[in-house]
């Protein structure tokens, strides 16, 4: 006859082999059972719908922990609807220290500024996520009601934001005074005043455009003329450039023939000095006519030098000195 199984034998395997099966369950549903963890709660008194139990809770992008439960309350007497939101966080996950090393407590982090957020993961699915950050221009908002664990302020998503602001705009307000905008504007345009200023300015926009037209022909008759005078200028100044060695080369034999004058003055008077005496005014002429000449010769020379250097003095003069 078989042997019968042992009950008790059988009990235990079945029972070791159930904890294994848990335990590995447990090692690779990568849950943080052995991760110390903290719980928080945020709490909303608008629709939460897309966020879901194991949305992320994130920090400047990083995961530090997960929704664990969402459940909604009324309170007060005028029945407030209040969705409250447990997060879990991993302590793990980020080191709560100062500078000197020093553990910081979450009070002193929502002093700092730490808020809590909704934000959008998807457009195309609207699902919703905690994002936890600091934002110390916020004010902390807290709900007063009891809650298992501390609460977290929260902030309200931009939408909200924008939607209360929109509310707080006082629409028949506004709408009166775009009636009163248009109806001033329309007094304006339907005023004579401003219809003759119309009038006026088209008139005086006609005129520019006529001046503007007489000063194009103008500056194009400006130019032609210019283009002769200076067609004038050049064929003078090749003339004057053409003529201008044969008249030096004249000036030349006259100042030659001052000189030689001049010389035969000087012999002549020497000559004639033992017939006059010092003080005779014959003397005195033929020595002040001697003189004169010279002159002429002088300025003669100068006018040569100058015609050399500067032959356009013949048409626009000797420039002025500064």
């Amino acid at each position: 006859m078989s042997r019968s199984a042992n009950p008790v034998a059988v009990g235990l395997f079945t029972l070791v082999a159930l904890a294994l099966a848990v335990l590995l369950v447990l090692l690779f549903s990568g849950s943080n059972w052995w991760s110390p963890t903290d719980r928080y709660v945020l709490i909303y008194d608008s629709s939460i719908r897309g966020l879901n139990i194991g949305a992320p809770v994130t920090l400047k992008g990083v995961k530090i922990g997960q929704v664990t439960d969402i459940r909604t309350s009324l309170h007060g007497k005028d029945i407030d609807v209040l969705n409250t939101v447990t997060i879990e966080i991993d302590a793990t996950s980020m080191e709560l220290e100062d500078a000197e090393g020093k553990a910081v407590s979450v009070k002193e982090l929502v002093k700092r500024g730490l808020r809590a957020q909704l934000r959008q993961q998807s457009l195309l699915t609207g699902l919703l996520y905690v994002d936890v950050d600091f934002d110390p221009a916020k004010p902390a908002l807290y709900k007063k009601v009891k809650t298992e664990y501390p609460q977290l302020p929260t902030t309200p998503t931009n939408l909200q934001q924008l939607t209360r602001d929109l509310e707080n705009v006082d629409v028949n307000k506004l709408v009166k005074d775009l009636q009163e905008t248009f109806s001033g504007i329309n007094r304006l345009l339907n005023d004579p005043a401003m219809q003759q200023l119309a009038a006026n300015v088209g008139s005086a926009v006609q005129a520019l455009e006529v001046a503007a037209n007489d000063l194009s022909k103008m500056g194009i008759r400006l130019g032609r003329d210019y283009a002769e005078v200076a067609q004038s200028a050049n064929t003078l100044l090749t003339g004057i450039n053409r003529d201008m060695p044969q008249r030096l080369e004249t000036l030349d034999e006259t100042l030659a023939n001052l000189n030689q004058s001049a010389a035969m003055l000087e012999e002549f008077s020497a000559n004639a000095a033992f017939i006059v005496s010092d003080d005779s005014p014959t003397l005195y002429r033929l020595n002040s006519a001697s003189k004169s000449i010279n002159e002429a010769a002088e300025q003669l020379r100068n006018l040569s030098d100058l015609l050399e250097r500067q032959p356009e003095v013949l048409i626009f003069g000797k420039p002025d000195k500064e």
